[in-house]
């Protein structure tokens, strides 16, 4: 949803009406999550997916029929049959897609709450009627009934410690995964936008002190590239002491376990090491700044997933 709503602004600018396609609800395998959206204009462009190419073409033609007039409904696609005359999806799962009139409104609404960083809620009705409301406790997705309730959260915080060319290359890889992206160095002559372009973010410090000051909560990612121990020491206590659910540290195993006999020294325990994923990334024999980016998203993403 989140990467749609640019674009139905800019159309609403142009006085264009346009109908939204949202998952509300999947069964075993299905390409996309409840909140992936689509949207057609009456001009015929389109705009996100909903199972990433399946079923597109007839989600296309629901809400071309609702520009048309038709009424908002609850479209439910399954399996493909063995010829593929049938639409479906051939992964064998099953979604439900609820295509209905955009509100312009609603889209101002939500278009604020996602540049302000404010949690909100998209409450949708299967006749098509939505509203967003105040953030509630829901963190995922939710179908009640006929009610389909979509929290969009801020975004998730990426800390990276070290303004080297593996910074620059994760921030551009952490913001194709939908974090704001800090990166923070003591030295800020590496600090420079020219140097990270792709950072929300740039702060000049040292990491505890950032850290310490900083928002975290169990979505934050902390990846420390100093692999400089009077730097990574208080960077790890810090993100440690925090309630970060991905914590890395650059460096070769020689140095993980040099920099590990250090934490145990200033008293940190073998259950909060195990926290920290070192060396950082998986390991797919990244060498350039841009291979070790794809390794530590992809092991973010892992961790994120809950896969080992």
């Amino acid at each position: 949803m989140r990467d749609i709503l640019e674009t139905l602004a800019a159309w609403d600018s142009e006085g264009l009406r346009s109908a939204w396609a949202i998952v509300v609800k999947t069964e075993r395998s299905a390409p996309r999550e409840p909140g992936s959206a689509l949207a057609v204009n009456e001009r015929g462009d389109i705009v996100g997916s909903v199972t990433g190419g399946c079923v597109e073409p007839a989600v296309y033609e629901e809400a071309r029929a609702v520009l048309a007039g038709k009424p908002a409904r609850l479209v439910e696609y399954g399996i493909a049959d063995e010829t593929a005359f049938e639409v479906g999806l051939p992964c064998g799962g099953t979604v439900r897609v609820l295509v209905g009139p955009v509100d312009a409104g609603v889209v101002g609404e939500l278009v604020a709450a996602v540049s302000d960083e404010r949690p909100v809620e998209l409450e949708l009705r299967a006749t098509g009627e939505a509203q967003v409301l105040p953030a509630s406790e829901r963190v995922d997705p939710e179908l009640d009934g006929d009610v389909f309730h979509l929290p969009l959260l801020p975004r998730p915080r990426m800390y990276v410690f070290g303004a080297l060319d593996h910074a620059a290359a994760l921030a551009g890889a952490g913001r194709l995964l939908g974090y704001r992206v800090t990166v923070s160095d003591a030295r800020a002559r590496f600090v420079t936008p020219e140097r990270i372009p792709d950072a929300d973010e740039l702060v000049v410090g040292w990491p505890d002190d950032v850290l310490r000051d900083a928002p975290v909560d169990e979505r934050t990612a902390v990846c420390v590239l100093t692999h400089d121990h009077k730097l990574d020491i208080p960077a790890l206590k810090a993100a440690l002491a925090s309630p970060a659910g991905y914590i890395g540290a650059m460096g070769s195993r020689r140095t993980t376990e040099a920099r590990a006999k250090l934490l145990r020294d200033e008293g940190v325990s073998d259950d909060d090491l195990a926290r920290i994923r070192a060396p950082i990334g998986l390991d797919i024999g990244s060498r350039t700044p841009a291979e070790v980016a794809v390794a530590i998203a992809a092991e973010i993403v892992s961790v994120r997933r809950g896969r080992d």
